[in-house]
């Protein structure tokens, strides 16, 4: 290797301990760089100080290579030389990782450019992996008027939310992100490309919708069937705060009683910006595609006689298109920890006076602003998601009555904000999830959660699912090339 190289020098992941390794020449790089259509990035490269970045800035990845993919030989030429120079591999569709696990010290293999949203005609869509999912729904939109169930944050890439699941507003009706694809093409770690699908890889077809990106493969695009476009109208209320027993039981109880229609979808949200509001608040917001008196007499379920009478003044309404995004999301990048929980069940009916503790508890941290954004929110389930199997796919959490997400951000980053933020989210879930579990427990691998044990990530991601799951990686990835911190497991021999 030459002295002061644009490249320098890599240990092997097999090497790092007693620290010795290989080293990669120039003349190495330089030739896999000739073998590559797409964009090789390298440490010296002035692309390389925002490429390396991913949306958590909780992690800071300094990859030895990144690798922009254009073509599936891009793909199998990067897993044929990360295999041979024994070096790490993760892949990248749109960089939102809860766990980091789109960037690293290795190789970064990007998806990014993999973006084309093409019609087939009619419903149907091949949906690249790198695609952003407000480009998604934007081709959608202007061909055909088409759309998909998916999420609200507009630059989460269709890879990595279709291969998890894809909660979002229109679920209800029409079943998660997953549930719409036909099928998928994959290129394995032996660097062979495989369809995945109902007259394919039927294996693979099944797993892929679930197990989460980046334990079997790299899935270059998605065939998908798109549903009809229609506008979201959405409607928001505010409980007191004083109320959250009240609001939490009643929000639960009309899931339970299954009266809501399939064209409603609804959050309760308990953040640190309502409860802040004087008196203290917490919202509700209803997502529909009813008409506007469908809408109204969904809201008086919640709000109307034997309901909770709203809050004066401070509702909201409006039509949003696909996705309807959270005003508060924070559209930058963020460092932020989260966590998730499936109820299946009845919840202790002093659930909500818990949630207002820690909503209290986070706006009086004197290291906390509001701008160090925190929310517990709670969406419903069923309908469309509930019609299928829970082991139809590998998505296992089917007759969920909700899904709840913990997010704590910590925008100003100093170490002390930093800190309480870490203490207020594991504080609030200790408390919490044993409570929102009591009658069935799982969690979202699109929410993965780096505070799980290894005992327990695999049975709250996927539960029964699990050691089918663990035999198609066997078949398709016997080696284990594919890999990290919260990946499927070789099952043991």
């Amino acid at each position: 290797m030459l002295a002061g190289s644009a490249f320098g020098m890599l240990w092997t992941k097999s090497a790092i301990a007693d620290c010795t390794g290989a080293v990669l020449t120039d003349a190495l790089i330089s030739r896999f760089k000739s073998r590559i259509q797409g964009m090789v990035i390298l440490p010296s490269d002035s692309g390389y100080a925002t490429s390396r970045l991913i949306f958590n800035t909780r992690f800071n990845p300094y990859p030895v290579v990144i690798v922009r993919a254009v073509s599936e030989s891009d793909i199998a030429r990067t897993i044929e030389f990360a295999r041979t120079n024994n070096i790490a591999l993760a892949l990248r569709s749109g960089g939102h990782s809860y766990i980091g696990a789109s960037g690293g010290s290795g190789i970064i293999l990007d998806l990014s450019l993999m973006n084309e949203v093409t019609s087939l005609g009619g419903a149907n869509f091949r949906i690249g992996s790198g695609a952003q999912l407000q480009n998604v729904y934007g081709t959608m939109r202007c061909n055909g008027n088409w759309t998909i169930p998916s999420g609200s944050c507009g630059t989460v890439g269709f890879g990595g939310i279709a291969q998890g699941g894809g909660f979002g507003y229109l679920q209800r009706s029409h079943g998660l992100t997953l549930d719409r694809v036909r099928s998928a093409r994959m290129v394995r770690a032996d660097g062979k490309s495989v369809i995945a699908s109902p007259n394919g890889d039927a294996d693979l077809h099944w797993a892929i919708r679930g197990a989460g990106g980046g334990s079997l493969g790299v899935v270059t695009h998605f065939d998908v069937e798109a549903v009809p476009y229609q506008t979201i109208h959405v409607k928001g209320w505010y409980w007191p705060l004083n109320l959250a027993d009240q609001a939490l039981n009643k929000f639960i109880s009309l899931q339970q009683e299954g009266i809501l229609p399939r064209s409603a979808t609804v959050a309760l949200v308990f953040n640190a910006n309502s409860a802040a509001i004087s008196p203290p608040q917490c919202v509700c917001v209803l997502f529909s595609t009813g008409t506007l008196a469908e809408v109204e007499a969904v809201k008086q379920l919640f709000v109307g006689p034997g309901g909770i009478p709203e809050t004066p003044g401070l509702g909201f309404e409006y039509d949003a298109e696909s996705p309807a995004c959270d005003p508060h999301e924070m559209p930058i990048r963020s460092h932020y920890r989260a966590k998730s929980a499936m109820v299946y069940g009845n919840v202790p009916t002093d659930t909500g006076a818990l949630l207002k503790h820690w909503m209290e508890r986070r706006i009086a941290d004197p290291f906390l602003t509001l701008a160090d954004y925190g929310t517990i929110n709670f969406l419903t389930f069923g309908g469309a998601v509930a019609d299928i199997s829970p082991n139809a796919t590998a998505f296992p959490h089917r007759q969920a009555l909700l899904e709840v997400q913990f997010l704590g951000y910590a925008n100003t980053q100093s170490p002390s904000v930093i800190n309480a933020n870490l203490n207020w989210i594991r504080g609030c879930y200790a408390d919490l999830f044993p409570r929102l579990s009591s009658e069935g427990s799982g969690c979202y691998v699109n929410y993965c959660d780096d505070d799980l044990a290894d005992s327990q990530w695999p049975s709250f991601y996927w539960g029964e699912n699990y050691p089918r799951l663990q035999q198609t990686k066997l078949r398709v990835d016997p080696e284990n090339f594919f890999h990290g911190k919260q990946s499927i497991r070789l099952p043991e021999l």
